[in-house]
């Protein structure tokens, strides 16, 4: 896949509607796209517009038979644009040791947390995910 092909289904995935299931203030969207081994991840959240120090908490897991899992997390600021308005924020998370890689293994997981001012965890969703090479 091209830079500007998956910058493209990148845009769409960014203008589809959000299913009327997603409920709570957070909601991890099960693809993730692998270039040079770190994967991108698209997250919708919900939070009070306008507040400050709310965190969002990415944790992938990527799965191949015979190659060691790749894992990696990252923790980012939020954009807060209303606890009804859902903001996407797309995050690119590092492996911690061996890099991601295109999979569509069972096994395959994301988790992502957003926690409030205070530290307090406000929403969590969990996801089987399938990587997609971005090259």
């Amino acid at each position: 896949m091209t830079f500007v092909t998956a910058l493209l289904m990148a845009g769409f995935l960014g203008a589809m509607p959000l299913p009327a299931a997603q409920t709570g203030a957070v909601w991890l969207h099960d693809d993730s796209y692998v270039s040079a081994g770190k994967a991108n991840a698209y997250i919708d959240v919900q939070c009070p517009k306008g507040q400050q120090g709310w965190t969002l908490t990415v944790h992938l897991t990527a799965v191949k038979p015979g190659q060691p899992t790749a894992t990696g997390s990252l923790t980012s600021k939020v954009t807060c644009d209303g606890e009804t308005q859902w903001h996407q924020h797309p995050v690119t998370v590092r492996p911690d040791k061996t890099p991601f890689f295109a999979s569509h293994n069972e096994q395959n997981a994301g988790v992502a947390e957003l926690r409030d001012p205070t530290g307090t965890l406000v929403g969590t969703n969990s996801k089987r995910m399938t990587f997609y090479a971005w090259d």
